[in-house]
């Protein structure tokens, strides 16, 4: 999956959605950007992967929270309770077709949904430019920002996540994110605690029972690396020393 020298988004994206599928509702929501074909055969994988659920262009709050039908109600001498898309997207995920465009109502109650860790999401975002994007409630609640305008891929490989249980993470493990985000202008916690996941998840899918370097530069690249608001500061070069000078000879 590579275009010229560089690594097509593809590969980073798949990455992205394989850690996402293997605990949803942990990381919360995956950010899809770029049109088709790449970003649809990754939909298609995680949908051969999870169990998921569409939210309609316009959806209103009985349909997306549930509510009582009044009809089978009338007809059944009790109320009959009707079950929303949160609830059908239970242990799956929710797909939020042109996020970008969601009404703040809706998102709000998206956002409230993934802090009660009871749906996971995978929004779809359409915006030509920087500022069409997702409602910041949700974006910042989102483990995964993958790119992929410019992939130029069309065929995505199957999601397959190996694991269920994450592996262990350090204190030092920790440290080194935390440096790492800092060093990038990520001063907000959940992607800490989302890149710490990603790590510990990652070492599981590889059959690792603790996380090591490769894991902690993964969760970089997917979680802190997309969230940069600054370049890292290049180390300090630290000028040449001349040797030192030959002890005299010390006569008696």
């Amino acid at each position: 999956m590579t275009s010229g020298d560089a690594p097509d988004p593809l590969n980073n994206a798949h990455l992205a959605a394989t850690l996402f599928a293997a605990n949803p509702r942990g990381f919360g929501a995956i950010v899809l950007r770029g049109a088709p074909p790449a970003r649809d055969a990754l939909v298609e994988a995680l949908c051969n992967t999870l169990p998921t659920r569409r939210l309609p262009g316009h959806v209103d709050d009985e349909r997306l929270l549930g509510g009582i039908d009044i009809a089978a109600s009338l007809a059944s001498g009790k109320p009959v309770e009707t079950r929303g898309l949160l609830a059908e997207a239970e242990g799956g995920a929710l797909i939020v077709p042109m996020a970008e465009r969601l009404e703040p109502g809706i998102a709000g109650r998206l956002a409230q949904a993934l802090d009660e860790r009871r749906v996971a999401l995978v929004l779809l975002d359409d915006g030509l430019e920087t500022e069409d994007a997702p409602p910041p409630a949700l974006l910042e609640r989102a483990a995964f920002h993958c790119d992929l305008t410019h992939s130029r891929e069309a065929e995505c490989e199957p999601i397959s996540p190996t694991a269920t249980e994450a592996a262990q993470l350090d204190k030092a493990g920790l440290q080194a994110l935390a440096a790492t985000a800092a060093a990038l202008g990520v001063h907000s916690l959940r992607p800490l605690l989302h890149a710490g996941e990603a790590a510990r998840v990652n070492a599981a899918q590889n059959g690792r029972t603790e996380a090591g370097e490769e894991d902690l530069k993964v969760a970089a690249a997917l979680v802190l690396a997309p969230l940069a608001t600054r370049l890292p500061a290049p180390p300090e070069e630290t000028p040449d020393q001349p040797p030192p000078p030959p002890p005299e000879n010390s006569q008696d």
